[in-house]
């Protein structure tokens, strides 16, 4: 009974901290939200109200930091008086990302949502595109993405058990994932004709 209690008791700190991480994620990629909450999982197996509850406030909290993020980056930008990097690279990935937005923003919202730094590229051309519906957006990817993640935890704790192979496993699962769909990603905008049609035009 005094078990259960502690638990209890200290799941409002584990979820402020989780709303932290998922939140700073968009501001600096680099901090580990997605292998944390994959890991996290991997020891709720067979609860499924923290499961559900997990998916929830991972999902909310992801679309929270997006929504902020891109309100940050569209005040940044407007304040631009000059380009931040000026550099032909950077200019083109950002018309490709652009305009990926506006033929399949779906597809592209989602593989960016699972992509390091790719929340953050997305919701930065989001501000240069104004029929993309950030927010909307944000909230489908924020749901796939949490769902994923919690899953994938499921299923590595429900195969290992919880522990250390369970989470080192978790987290290897998770970052093999997020460097296989950068570079897919990266190789199916690599020909596109369209993106060297408009970097001509903006040139």
């Amino acid at each position: 009974m005094l078990d259960e209690l502690t638990q209890i008791s200290s799941l409002p700190l584990v979820a402020l901290l989780l709303a932290a991480l998922v939140i700073a994620d968009f501001f600096v990629p680099m901090v580990p939200s997605a292998t944390t909450i994959a890991t996290i999982s991997g020891f709720l197996v067979g609860d499924p109200l923290l499961i559900a509850g997990l998916i929830a406030w991972a999902a909310g909290t992801s679309w929270l930091g997006d929504v902020l993020g891109c309100r940050a980056l569209r005040y940044f930008r407007g304040s631009m008086r000059r380009p931040v990097l000026r550099s032909a690279t950077i200019t083109h990935a950002e018309i490709k990302l652009r305009e990926t937005l506006r033929l399949r923003p779906v597809r592209t919202t989602l593989v960016a949502r699972f992509v390091p730094a790719g929340r953050t590229a997305l919701a930065w051309a989001a501000v240069a595109t104004p029929d993309y519906r950030h927010a909307a957006m944000a909230a489908f990817a924020g749901a796939a993405w949490a769902s994923y993640m919690v899953g994938v935890g499921l299923l590595i704790g429900w195969v290992f058990g919880a522990g250390l192979l369970s989470a080192a496993t978790t987290v290897t699962s998770v970052a093999a994932l997020s460097v296989a769909l950068g570079w897919w990603f990266k190789g199916r905008r690599s020909g596109s004709p369209e993106a060297a049609v408009e970097m001509r035009e903006c040139a």
